[in-house]
């Protein structure tokens, strides 16, 4: 059987209300009025001891920029160290696209010549047949160590664009020589 509502004591501790009213605590976290953020953030005005406020977690230099008229967007302070992006390569030096375009058909084609070296070198190994021969695979090695260094050359971010651009275009050249001596012949 159920007690009805009225005859029902209620104990005071168990309000889950505060002695002092809901009203009380929210004054003991809301600033007053006119008072600056950056003071709320940190605790107070600088010199006085009060309650803290609870700040984000994020670190200040990935902090969102406001989304409201409500904060103020101030920029993080400069530092001296460089800026860096992904995989920490250096913000603010300037590839030209076509440099870039470059290098990576430097890559893949660096990347073909050295699969193709490494066929003529295990193929005959792997079959049990008689091999292209040891003139044609030191020509393979020689030109995939010339298209592997060519290709660093030309990624390298400290390498001048003119540097660049030639060490870039030096990797077609290199396997297209390989191909035309080893296997075009």
């Amino acid at each position: 059987m159920t007690a009805h509502p009225d005859d029902v004591t209620e104990d005071p501790a168990d309000e889950p209300t505060p002695p002092h009213g809901w009203a009380a605590m929210d004054r003991a976290f809301t600033p007053a009025p006119g008072t600056p953020l950056d003071e709320v953030r940190q605790g107070g005005p600088r010199g006085i001891d009060g309650p803290t406020q609870p700040t984000a977690a994020t670190p200040r230099h990935l902090q969102a920029v406001p989304s409201g008229p409500s904060e103020p967007y101030e920029p993080p302070a400069t530092s001296s160290a460089p800026r860096t992006g992904a995989f920490g390569r250096p913000i603010g030096r300037h590839r030209p696209t076509a440099l870039m375009r470059l290098v990576e058909v430097a890559r893949v084609l660096t990347g073909g010549l050295m699969v193709l070296t490494l066929v003529v070198g295990i193929a005959p190994l792997v079959l049990s047949a008689v091999g292209p021969g040891l003139d044609v695979l030191t020509g393979h090695l020689v030109g995939a160590v010339v298209a592997l260094t060519a290709t660093g050359i030309a990624a390298w971010r400290r390498t001048p664009v003119w540097a660049a651009t030639l060490a870039g275009a030096a990797v077609p050249v290199t396997v297209l020589v390989v191909l035309s001596l080893n296997w075009w012949a």
